[in-house]
């Protein structure tokens, strides 16, 4: 099939959607569908049989586009539909794969052309707009529900990365035809790279000090400042004990170093900015704990998938986003509060923090449980599988429709 990909995000980059797509388009090629992706005019470029990248036009004074909801994006996505729109019209695809808003400008066009379209749902966008704070105006935000009740009632097929999304879009169109396909760790399986720890380890001047690991944005819903709170309660107990944050933009770096200096953290804490790819798995191996304190957000965090991988002692707070994939067999789950954290962190430094060379997993423990839910349930194999069983499934349609019309 010809497929027309339309992605608002830069691409390629080392964040949630564009790994996911990542995913998503080795799945497309490994079935031998040739493949049109649009995306922002940022990131790197990526090269895989039958795939094209079509970025869209730069606007003039926006280098690039944060996490989540933006200013930024009201014109990248308005010169995107205009492509968009031209490639739906006279493209000649089979299928177009809308993730995230871009239904909202793929949608109408489509049926036009009587395209089949896919949404494909990463997040609830009328929810993101209303915890992110974006928009706080009501009317406005029962708007975009309606909009996106609209594009997912006349989807061939929706696609939904957790239960919380499943249910959602079930709410917005009871008779929708929805796919649930959690996401698959960025790698087939996670090599330890101890060499690569201790070069991070001379770095930072970390020592031997058992790291607590939080790798991903800096984004107010990740609940850094609750981490920041529960490491000035873990030094009385875990003096030595560090959080090593990797990623996250410098004005957000700033903000929370501020917050740092006055819990007098200096010595707890380490920003290391953003590391390349290749460095998360030494990142992991660093790691006597992987650290989720989001405290907003139902969709299950893909790098929650990585950690899980490592075979790692996971802490992470008691919220959808992570109680639909975690329990208390495979990490320790904790309350949003400061005490709460500290003392899962606690707990998990004394039973499953022990070495940092990548091979220090208790065969019993919580962290080796999550590893083998990743084989058994979440790995890339069955992310392919699944994806590529929705596109026979509109290619059936396709011949049907073929068929019929003769």
């Amino acid at each position: 099939m010809k497929i027309l990909l339309v992605s608002p995000q830069p691409f390629f980059r080392v964040r949630g959607t564009p790994i996911n797509i990542r995913n998503m388009l080795k799945a497309l090629s490994e079935a031998g569908h040739e493949v049109d992706l649009v995306c922002y005019p940022f990131g790197e470029n990526v090269e895989m049989e039958g795939l094209r990248i079509r970025r869209s036009p730069r606007f003039p004074g926006i280098r690039d586009v944060k996490v989540g909801p933006s200013v930024a994006k009201f014109p990248l996505d308005a010169l995107m539909a205009f492509q968009v729109t031209g490639r739906i019209l006279w493209g000649g695809y089979d299928v177009v794969h809308a993730v995230e808003e871009s239904a909202f400008f793929v949608a109408p066009v489509a049926r036009l052309k009587r395209i089949p379209y896919v949404v494909d749902m990463d997040s609830l966008i009328s929810h993101q707009l209303a915890y992110s704070g974006f928009i706080r105006w009501r009317p406005l935000l029962r708007l975009v529900e309606a909009m996106e009740r609209g594009v997912v009632k006349r989807a061939a097929k929706v696609i939904t990365v957790c239960q919380a999304l499943t249910d959602a879009a079930a709410r917005l169109a009871p008779t929708a035809s929805i796919v649930q396909i959690e996401d698959a760790p960025q790698e087939e399986s996670f090599v330890p790279d101890p060499e690569g720890a201790e070069l991070l380890r001379t770095r930072f001047e970390l020592g031997d000090r058992p790291c607590i690991v939080y790798t991903g944005n800096l984004e107010a819903y990740q609940g850094i400042p609750l981490l920041l709170e529960a490491m000035s309660l873990l030094r009385e107990e875990f003096p030595e004990a560090l959080a090593v944050i990797v990623g996250g933009e410098e004005r957000h770096r700033r903000a929370l170093m501020e917050r740092v200096q006055a819990l007098e953290l200096n010595r707890q804490v380490i920003f290391t900015g953003p590391l390349p790819m290749e460095r998360m798995p030494a990142c992991m191996t660093l790691a006597s704990v992987l650290v989720s304190p989001r405290v907003e957000g139902e969709n299950t965090a893909l790098k929650l998938y990585g950690y899980m991988q490592t075979g790692k002692a996971i802490v992470a707070t008691r919220l959808p986003t992570h109680t639909q994939v975690l329990d208390e067999s495979t990490a320790w789950l904790c309350d949003i509060t400061a005490k709460s954290m500290a003392a899962a962190l606690a707990e998990a430094l004394k039973r499953d923090g022990e070495g940092r060379d990548g091979e220090g997993r208790d065969g019993e423990g919580r962290g080796a449980k999550a590893a083998a839910l990743i084989e058994s349930r979440y790995g890339q194999a069955r992310f392919r599988k699944q994806v590529q069983g929705v596109y026979e499934a509109l290619s059936e349609q396709k011949n049907a429709r073929n068929t019929s019309g003769r």
